[in-house]
């Protein structure tokens, strides 16, 4: 009964660490309805690109994904994610405002409010992007997109920057996001549209 248990344990283990991508292969919706498996190819290209921009590392990782086999997917999927993160870093905040905003005093209510409101922005800039990659919009109007959603991803740091003694909620998250908008506005100015 122990070897049994003890073979089952290691197949477990075998199975946990094995690449994700393999067990959770990513389908990506076709306009008749139906779906595709897409391969797990890398991007050469796509590879190529994340050297030009400031944050390799983090590009890198979205070049990797299996929805990722050209330069546009590349830039779709991380208006998507930073898009992601942002909202829930405003779903975040509701918390804070929530949990304690009014507690902590009017400055940090305003605070909270202020990038709240930023994050929200910061979502329809970035989800109004997408929408002018994929139609095939003019590359000037996303750009100027990308460039109000530079600014809508420091304006919470800005905020917290300009009263020192009130501390963000999320300054990870901040960071973190501010990073992913870069790595868009990067990319957009690089990749060439059709």
């Amino acid at each position: 009964m122990f070897r049994l248990l003890a073979a089952l344990i290691l197949a477990a283990v075998l199975a946990a660490s094995t690449d994700a991508r393999v067990l959770h292969p990513l389908f990506i919706p076709f306009s008749d309805g139906g779906r595709r498996l897409i391969g797990i190819e890398s991007c050469d290209e796509c590879i190529a690109l994340c050297q030009q921009v400031h944050y390799r590392t983090l590009c890198s990782r979205l070049a990797t994904l299996p929805a990722v086999t050209t330069p546009k997917q590349l830039l779709d999927v991380a208006l998507r994610v930073s898009a992601a993160k942002a909202a829930m870093a405003a779903m975040r905040l509701d918390g804070a405002i929530r949990a304690g905003g009014r507690a902590n005093g009017r400055a940090m209510l305003s605070s909270l409010q202020t990038c709240r409101e930023s994050y929200a922005s910061l979502v329809d800039s970035l989800k109004t992007s997408r929408t002018t990659l994929k139609n095939g919009g003019s590359h000037d109007d996303l750009m100027s997109l990308l460039s109000a959603a530079g600014t809508y991803s420091t304006d919470c740091k800005d905020v917290f920057d300009e009263r020192p003694e009130l501390k963000s909620p999320i300054p990870g998250a901040q960071r973190h996001i501010t990073r992913l908008v870069s790595n868009c506005i990067e990319l957009a100015a690089t990749i060439k549209q059709p």
